[in-house]
């Protein structure tokens, strides 16, 4: 049995999903609940709320600094590692910020994944994958003796809808709004699902903005929820409660596809892949780039 310290340093929602299948292998492998350190950004604390493969999860700052304060924050968060008295740390990420102070810890055994030969330069052969695949990849190096490859979120203390009118979750931005589909497709394909129970509409709590892009009938609709001032948990609950998700390839997306929802997902090859699709192969996805909106309204109200 080893005690094993994690740090992810991911910002994305998504990132704590395709973590999963490692976090539980090395739960099973080593029959010690793991210790989290987290980046603050992802709320990994609401993500894995009902999974039981940690034992604690903290969260650190994991932005970038002048001089002067990066090493501040690399002796600070190198005396936080330290602080755990476990047998082995596995960091998530290569970047230089984390490596430094995981390298200068006293834990016996360190495992940095994406390491390059030398001690802080980073791999690169695999830059042409998705973090998924990567993760993967390194997964797999591990050689851990009890392996999981399940992306699915524990249900517990989860709602379906009861209703018999179908709840709809829509998620219309994404990481940087670099893959958003035009907020006034999704008001088109929200006005054609005529036969709904409730509609969630959702996005980023800083994005307040995406709210001019709306007609004033839908803040009037008691059948319409907007959602960006929910928690993560919360979030959670309702993608659940709902039917169907549709949206952008993004965070909410990856929550869907991971409890196993029905999955439609908008995306643009430009800036990013189907990336969702190893957590749950049943979701439908629609390039942007090759499909017209109407077209895409379509194919979603035809499937849902």
């Amino acid at each position: 049995m080893k005690k094993t310290l994690v740090i992810i340093g991911a910002r994305g929602i998504g990132d704590l999903i395709y973590l999963l299948p490692l976090l539980r292998s090395l739960y099973k492998t080593h029959d010690q609940k793991l210790e989290i350190l987290s980046n603050q950004v992802n709320q990994a604390k609401e993500v894995y709320l009902n999974e039981d493969f940690y034992k604690g999860i903290k969260y650190f700052d994991n932005n970038r600094f002048n001089l002067y304060q990066t090493i501040k924050k690399i002796i600070d968060f190198k005396n936080l590692i330290n602080s755990y008295k476990v047998d082995q740390l596995l960091l998530t990420s290569n970047a230089t910020r984390l490596t430094i102070p995981v390298l200068l810890s006293n834990i016996p055994k360190k495992i940095i994944l994406g390491q390059g030969k030398f001690l802080i330069n980073k791999d690169k052969s695999l830059d042409h994958l998705t973090m998924s695949e990567k993760l993967m990849i390194y997964t797999k190096k591990l050689e851990l003796s009890h392996k999981e490859n399940n992306f699915f979120l524990n249900k517990k203390n989860l709602s379906k809808n009861k209703q018999k009118l179908k709840n709809y979750f829509i998620s219309v931005d994404s990481h940087h709004d670099q893959n958003n589909w035009d907020i006034k497709y999704f008001v088109e394909l929200i006005k054609s699902l005529k036969k709904y129970n409730k509609i969630y509409i959702n996005f980023s709590p800083n994005k307040k903005k995406f709210l001019k892009a709306f007609p004033k009938e839908f803040f009037k609709s008691k059948k319409i929820t907007f959602t960006y001032k929910r928690s993560i948990s919360s979030i959670i609950k309702i993608i659940y409660s709902c039917d169907v998700v549709i949206g952008n390839e993004s965070g909410p997306v990856c929550l869907a596809s991971s409890l196993q929802k029905k999955v439609h997902a908008i995306y643009l090859p430009i800036h990013t892949k189907p990336e969702s699709k190893i957590i749950n192969k049943n979701n439908k996805y629609y390039n942007s780039k090759k499909l017209s909106p109407k077209m895409i309204i379509k194919k979603i109200i035809s499937y849902c």
